[in-house]
C-alpha cells in the first residue's frame, strides 16, 4: 500500500475600491491511497480482474492488447515457414485460419516437389508449426525420390522399346513399353499420394496456427492469467479495484 498526500496552499489579495486589500490565506490537503493487487478484498480484485478482461477484448483496444502481440509472434511463426516450404496460411471470412499448399490451383500444380523438413526457430509457435509440417514432409521426401526412380525406370525401358524397334525385335520392345508404361502409372500414382499429403500437411499447420491462436485468445481473457499478472506485477489500485 502506498499513501501519497498533496498539500496545496493558495493566497488570495482582495482590494476593494477604497485601496484596501485583503491577505487570505487557505490551505488544503488531499490524501489518496493506491493498493498492490494482493492488498485489495476479494470484491475488489474480482473488479479489478473483469474491468482487464473486458479491456483486453473491447476491439478498440486490438492493436495495444496482449493478444493482438501473441497472434503477431504466431502470424510471424507461420510466415517463417512460407518462407521455406509450399505453404499458403490465410485467414477466411469467418476469421479462423486455414493452410493450403502453395499453387494448390486448378491452373498450377502443388510444388510437392520442393518440400523439405524444417527448422523451427525456438520459439514455442515456430516449434507447433514446424512440427506439424514435419510429421508429413519425411513421407513426402520418400515419395520425391520415389518418384524420380520411377520416371528414370520408364525412360530406361522407353529407350530400351525404341532400340529394339530399331533391331527390328517386336516382341522385346512391346515388353520394355508395357515396362515403360508401369512405370510411367506409378509415377503418376506417386505424385498423386505426394499432392495429397502436401494438401494435408498445410492443413495441418494451418490448423495448428488456428488452434494457438485460440488458445492464447482464451487465455488471455481469462480470470488465471490476469490474476497471476497482477499478483506478479506492480500496478497500483483504488480501494475498490479500479486502476489507476
Amino acid at each position: 500500500m502506498k499513501t501519497t498526500t498533496t498539500y496545496v496552499q493558495r493566497l488570495t489579495i482582495t482590494t476593494d475600491d477604497d485601496g484596501n486589500r485583503t491577505v487570505t490565506r487557505t490551505s488544503s490537503a488531499n490524501t489518496a491511497t493506491e493498493y498492490l493487487f494482493d492488498e485489495l478484498s476479494p470484491e475488489a480484485q474480482k473488479r479489478a480482474i473483469s474491468d482487464a478482461i473486458e479491456e483486453e477484448t473491447n476491439p478498440e483496444n486490438w492493436w495495444s492488447s496482449q493478444t493482438y502481440f501473441a497472434e503477431s509472434e504466431i502470424i510471424d511463426a507461420a510466415g517463417e515457414l512460407e518462407k521455406h516450404q509450399p505453404i499458403e496460411i490465410t485467414q477466411d471470412q469467418g476469421c479462423s485460419w486455414y493452410g493450403t499448399a502453395s499453387g494448390a490451383h486448378w491452373w498450377r500444380p502443388i510444388e510437392w516437389e520442393s518440400v523439405t523438413e524444417e527448422q523451427h526457430t525456438g520459439i514455442c509457435y515456430s516449434m507447433d508449426i514446424c512440427a506439424a509440417w514435419n510429421r508429413y514432409a519425411v513421407r513426402i521426401m520418400a515419395l520425391q525420390e520415389g518418384h524420380e526412380e520411377a520416371t528414370d525406370r520408364a525412360y530406361i525401358h522407353d529407350a530400351n522399346a525404341d532400340t529394339a524397334d530399331d533391331n527390328g525385335d517386336i516382341q522385346t520392345a512391346e515388353a520394355e513399353r508395357r515396362r515403360a508404361t508401369f512405370y510411367e502409372d506409378m509415377a503418376e500414382r506417386i505424385e498423386e499420394t505426394a499432392e495429397e499429403l502436401t494438401e494435408e500437411a498445410a492443413r495441418a499447420c494451418g490448423d495448428v496456427v488456428d488452434g494457438l491462436i485460440e488458445a492464447e485468445r482464451d487465455y488471455y481473457s481469462s480470470e488465471e492469467f490476469w490474476r497471476d499478472w497482477y499478483t506478479n506485477g506492480d500496478e497500483r489500485f483504488t480501494r475498490d479495484g479500479e486502476r489507476i
